[in-house]
């Protein structure tokens, strides 16, 4: 299989891609892309088909890994040594 060129000619449905083509290009496997759908990976579903728009999917990404950068809020009181 080719690599992955996003906005070529080459990918006829513009940047719609499978769940095996989305893993390809991320790097993980098919049921990672499927988990991470539940998570709230955006998709697109046509009939019986699962497609994931390349854009969406890197904005969304972006984004879980901005909330991750985050530093977490502690909610107990703090406590100081004298």
């Amino acid at each position: 299989m080719s690599p992955i060129k996003p906005n070529s000619q080459s990918n006829r449905h513009g940047d719609l891609l499978t769940a095996g083509r989305l893993s390809q290009y991320l790097g993980c496997t098919q049921r990672h892309i499927y988990n991470l759908r539940k998570r709230g990976l955006p998709a697109i579903v046509i009939g019986d088909m699962v497609r994931f728009d390349l854009a969406a999917v890197r904005r969304w990404l972006g984004a879980q890994q901005k909330s991750s950068a985050q530093p977490k809020r502690s909610t107990g009181a703090a406590t100081s040594k004298p």
